[in-house]
């Protein structure tokens, strides 16, 4: 008998075997990394929307800075430049996420919407027209190539029961 055959098949099996399990642990760590994304990123939306919620006129300021940037005065434009800014890193960190197939694509798919949405109206386009360039090339050209929805993504002003369709 032949033992260093024996010997060679051995050790092939034992490398075919640690490569699948080098693989597995590989896929393991992945769902763990996403996983983990999701997570902050939830922790990130609500701390976002914490502000709102104990602050009802820094809610309301946003709202009306939605509707018409240029209608406000200095430092409520001070105030909602600093809230759309934090807002707009937010969603420049989840598309380069999504870019890396990171962010769950169900997840993006409702975020994406919820960007476009509030990207398109008007007193966003007012204040992105100024700031747009401290964003990087490729999410600015992401949100400037979306298409408008027909419907508005709504602010509480404009909630008056009416529907709105995924896109």
């Amino acid at each position: 008998m032949d033992y260093e055959l024996i010997i060679n098949s051995v050790a092939s099996l034992g490398v075919i075997l640690s490569v699948f399990f080098l693989a597995y642990q590989i896929k393991k760590n992945t769902t763990a990394v996403k996983a983990n994304y999701s997570d902050s990123l939830n922790r990130t939306n609500m701390e976002y929307l914490r502000q709102m919620i104990e602050n009802s006129e820094l809610g309301e300021l946003m709202e009306r800075a939605c509707n018409g940037w240029d209608e406000l005065e200095e430092n409520e434009k001070r105030t909602s430049n600093f809230m759309f800014i934090q807002l707009f890193r937010h969603w420049e960190n989840m598309y380069y996420q999504h870019e890396l197939s990171v962010l769950d694509k169900r997840l993006w798919s409702s975020h994406r919407n919820t960007m476009i949405g509030y990207f398109h109206h008007k007193g966003t386009q007012e204040w992105w027209k100024h700031r747009r360039v401290a964003f990087a090339r490729e999410f600015r050209e992401f949100l400037e190539n979306s298409d408008k929805p027909a419907k508005i993504y709504p602010t509480i002003k404009d909630l008056t029961g009416q529907s709105f369709t995924e896109e």
